[in-house]
């Protein structure tokens, strides 16, 4: 096991909600000086007082919905960390034969996990996501309707960056086959979209320990000495 699962999420939950609080900070002191300054508005006039009022409410209204759309974003990030540490939780269950490595920074993104064996190399992407995870034509869907971005495109792109990263170290030429692991949701996907495995968690290690033997164990280790000397 190689890297803390989930490290990578957990640091941005932190900075989303950091962020949330200094505009919930910034928000509440413009409203200690608004009422200071009441009086001194009143002075101006009716209309003049409406506009600065008007003007505000709105400003704090927005800060207030920039600080709710951080802190959205911060329960999802606090989410998908528990998606990858529960994944990585199991991936560390497994014998000895399975090397993982967690967290891994590529050229298109942090990797939740990469998994080497002689059974050869897997890149997981990990999901919290809840609902019922369908597949129509070439589309993954929840509940019936297409995810908010292309999971598919996604798990390929950083497939591939594993790929080049093998071949620009001389290692090899190889590409891994990329694992989308949804952690909360009903999958009821059988097979592969796109070329991309689509499971359940409770249904992970069954996939894994099915599947074939085929890589050496040299080139597996030079894989792993590769990607934890990156």
């Amino acid at each position: 096991m190689y890297n803390k699962a989930g490290a990578g999420v957990r640091k941005m939950e932190s900075n989303r909600w950091l962020t949330a609080l200094f505009i919930l900070i910034v928000m509440y002191a413009g409203i200690y000086y608004y009422t200071k300054s009441v009086m001194v508005i009143a002075t101006l006039g009716l209309p003049v007082a409406l506009v600065i009022f008007v003007g505000i409410i709105y400003w704090m209204k927005a800060l207030g919905d920039k600080a709710e759309a951080y802190a959205d974003r911060a329960l999802d990030a606090r989410r998908g960390a528990v998606a990858e540490e529960a994944v990585g939780n199991l991936l560390a269950d497994l014998p000895a034969k399975y090397y993982v490595v967690n967290d891994f920074a590529s050229k298109k993104g942090n990797i939740d996990h990469i998994v080497i064996s002689t059974k050869g190399i897997l890149t997981v992407e990990t999901k919290s996501h809840r609902g019922v995870v369908t597949c129509e034509g070439e589309m993954l869907k929840r509940d019936g309707e297409p995810f908010e971005m292309d999971f598919i495109k996604q798990a390929w792109a950083e497939a591939y960056s594993i790929r080049d990263l093998l071949t620009e170290k001389g290692v090899c030429n190889l590409r891994p086959q990329p694992v989308i692991v949804f952690t909360d949701a009903d999958v009821q996907v059988k097979g592969k979209v796109r070329g991309v495995h689509i499971i359940g968690i409770k249904d992970l290690h069954a996939f894994l320990e099915g599947l074939p033997a085929w890589m050496s164990e040299r080139l597996s280790k030079g894989i792993i000495d590769c990607l934890s000397s990156t």
